[in-house]
């Protein structure tokens, strides 16, 4: 009797282990996959387009600020509040780093180092944009959920050597990438091999920028020029590629969504008079990229008081005979730099942005409103890092920092060459129609880069060199705003930007304030007196202009 029951009691145990490993079966969750079936490329998607978002929002800060799109102000203090860099910090954080930091170790378990690197490349570049805009920002004790919901800031000198660490990691990984490629990559390039030369240029970036601070700059430029790495051609650039898709979701560019309705462009915010004039006017001989940067949806100069406002004022006391103030003939119809007036009913006239990089229209001189599904139909880019920006830097570089041998004179000849060649080019990839009559003729390029380098050659001295070519990569730059408001901080150029509108407008912005999420939501958070506070490789005096 008693072996009976130890028979029946072995048999019923192995029965209900058996039932339980079904019943495990039954109850592994589809929502709740473990890391092995955890889908990275969703992961990798979410990152991307989070990456994308950040660096639109980031570059029209910057933009602003550096006269290429319009800054209301009226004065650097009022001209943004801490409830302004909500979303880009939400998108930082919680869109780009926590899903990366996520996604990662998961990528590198199932083999799939591609993945990887792309994700640590956009999460280094993400470290490095909230130190440009912040300064100290959360980093070691960041996205750690509930493990510790008010983090410290750490020293923006220790993040960016922290983001180049990634970087290095990321060269790393792409570097044994096995054929597991990413199901879809959002940007260009597309293959490990091009975004080993994305990481590498994004460290030629970050030297370029700390060249102020850091005197090992110049060898660690010159390392990254002699072993050539680096995007350097057209085919290697660092871009976020928009479609053509109107809705559901809609998937393009964001100013070719503000600038192209039924109505004209009434959504499309100004572009700068600075910039416009700059480009259009500035040199005395035509630029070759003005109608592919912006479209006019009028030809004529502004002639009533409902149109533009500033048209009836004189021109402020404080600004000088070769600042340019509040009318270009020609129909490129901007805003001046802290013009916080009233907005007239100007949406069908004033000039929007074109065919590069929003995926616009070319000008073709009609003088007509805006409409839907015109030009490129939204399928820009957003231009992070360009094969050109290599050439300006390399010049800059050249001309500024001890142990970089370039040649700054070739470099800048490269730098236009390049920028005028491309913009030129990209109506056809993204099938946008131009006309032939309006299109720049080969002698106009070659006046354009004739004019450019006569002003080199005649420049006394590296400053008035240098002067030169940080407006023509200035000029380069048009969609890449944080680009323009680093140089403009760590170089005080371009020179002799247009005043603000008021008087006297303060000291100008060399970082934000935190957010009032971060603020108001962490017990450490300590907001800035103000945003004269500089980033830590600002070391350039005040006033800047």
């Amino acid at each position: 009797m008693t072996k009976l029951i130890k028979y029946l009691f072995i048999v019923t145990m192995t029965l209900m282990i058996g039932s339980c490993k079904k019943l495990d079966k039954l109850l592994d969750n589809p929502n709740n996959p473990t890391p092995e079936q955890a889908d990275v490329d969703l992961y990798l998607n979410r990152v991307q387009l989070s990456f994308a978002s950040l660096y639109s929002t980031a570059s029209d800060f910057g933009g602003q600020l550096s006269r290429m799109t319009v800054f209301y102000g009226p004065t650097y203090t009022e001209g943004y509040s801490p409830q302004s860099f909500d979303g880009i910090w939400e998108t930082a954080y919680t869109g780009v780093i926590k899903n990366a930091d996520a996604m990662i170790p998961l990528a590198k378990q199932q083999q799939k180092n591609f993945h990887a690197g792309i994700a640590e490349v956009l999460k280094a570049y993400t470290l490095m944009t909230l130190v440009d805009l912040f300064g100290e920002v959360p980093y070691t004790e960041a996205a750690k959920g509930n493990d510790n919901i008010n983090p410290k800031v750490d020293a923006g000198k220790n993040i960016y050597a922290a983001a180049l660490s990634l970087l290095d990691t990321a060269i790393a990984d792409l570097t044994k990438a096995s054929a597991s490629n990413p199901t879809s990559i959002l940007f260009s390039p597309t293959t490990a091999a091009g975004w080993i030369k994305v990481a590498n240029s994004i460290k030629l970036k970050a030297y370029i920028t700390t060249r102020l601070v850091d005197a090992t700059a110049g060898a660690k430029i010159q390392a990254l020029l002699t072993s050539g790495n680096i995007i350097k051609t057209d085919a290697d650039e660092f871009t976020f590629k928009y479609g053509t898709q109107y809705s559901t979701p809609n998937a393009r560019h964001p100013r070719y969504n503000e600038g192209y309705y039924a109505s004209g462009g009434g959504a499309a915010d100004y572009i700068g008079t600075y910039f416009l004039n700059s480009v259009v006017f500035e040199k005395g001989v035509a630029d070759p990229r003005a109608r592919y940067y912006f479209y006019r949806q009028t030809l004529a100069t502004p002639g009533t008081q409902q149109q533009q406002f500033c048209a009836y004022q004189s021109t402020p006391p404080h600004f000088s005979a070769s600042d340019v103030f509040c009318l270009l003939p020609g129909g490129y119809w901007g805003r001046d730099h802290g013009d916080n007036s009233g907005i007239p009913p100007d949406g069908s006239l004033r000039t929007v942005w074109g065919v590069y990089p929003a995926g616009g229209k070319f000008d073709c001189s009609e003088g007509k409103g805006t409409t839907l599904e015109e030009g490129g139909r939204g399928a820009g880019i957003h231009p992070i890092w360009m094969s050109f920006f290599t050439d300006f830097v390399t010049a800059e570089a050249a001309l500024t920092t001890t142990g970089v041998t370039a040649d700054a004179r070739a470099a800048l000849e490269s730098g236009v060459t390049k920028s005028i060649t491309r913009v030129m080019n990209f109506p056809s990839q993204v099938a946008a129609p131009v006309c032939a009559a309006r299109t720049p003729l080969p002698a106009t390029i070659t006046n354009y880069i004739a004019r450019v380098m006569s002003l080199y050659d005649a420049a006394a001295g590296n400053s008035a060199k240098l002067d030169v070519v940080l407006k023509e990569f200035y000029l380069a730059l048009w969609g890449n705003g944080l680009e323009a408001y680093n140089m403009y901080r760590r170089s005080s150029r371009p020179k002799k930007l247009q005043p603000t509108f008021q008087p006297s407008a303060g000291v100008f912005t060399r970082s934000f304030f935190y957010p009032s999420n971060h603020v108001n939501l962490n017990s450490n958070a300590v907001q800035k007196p103000n945003m004269t506070v500089k980033v830590f490789w600002d070391t350039n005096p005040d006033p800047l202009f």
